[in-house]
């Protein structure tokens, strides 16, 4: 039995480490759309720590990428909510808080289009950025979506619906000013 053990062990050590080379730059650059690079080193290495715990529970195939990404999200929802329970604390003690970092994305695209795209995407709500992202950047389908935020496919598909609205709102002023950014409406949609 002993033996056993170990042989399974050997094997689920095999298994992490192929894990690991096929999917930490993915799983890294997800992090890095969402935060500094510095932080989003740290998530990406805490998603990985919980697929080393939990190897056995890691899907193979097609679905590897999906679930880290969902762990991914995950480990970013609890730090961000450290984030806002740090930040009101400060402000409940008479701190003065400390100014927004630029978001990765505000840093690599600097084009005026781009950042007024990313300002109107900043203007939504967390959740309508996340879906948007995960569809866009991410390009998960919408059943890898479902799965991840634990809703339904109709579900994921209504809230891009809603979402690509909503950035639509936010990037109609701009367009009125005469921007060439398109709305989403004009870019498209669906799986």
């Amino acid at each position: 039995m002993a033996h056993q053990a170990v042989a399974r062990s050997g094997s689920a050590d095999t298994r992490f480490e192929r894990l690991y080379q096929q999917y930490h730059q993915q799983v890294l650059a997800y992090c890095v759309r969402r935060m500094n690079r510095s932080d989003a080193e740290d998530v990406a290495s805490e998603v990985f720590t919980v697929a080393w715990r939990r190897i056995d529970q890691v899907p193979t195939g097609e679905r590897t990428l999906a679930w880290l990404y969902g762990v991914a999200h995950r480990v970013l929802a609890n730090r961000w909510r450290s984030i806002r329970r740090y930040r009101r604390l400060l402000g409940k003690i008479g701190g003065l808080g400390f100014p927004q970092p630029d978001l990765p994305e505000t840093v690599v695209l600097r084009g005026l289009d781009e950042q007024q795209l990313l300002d109107a995407l900043a203007r939504l709500r967390w959740r309508d950025q996340e879906v948007l992202r995960l569809a866009t950047w991410e390009k998960l389908s919408h059943r890898d979506i479902a799965e991840l935020l634990g809703c339904s496919k109709v579900a994921v598909g209504q809230r891009i619906a809603r979402a690509k609205k909503r950035l639509a709102k936010e990037l109609k002023p701009m367009k009125q000013q005469g921007s060439a950014v398109p709305s989403a409406e004009e870019e498209g949609g669906g799986e």
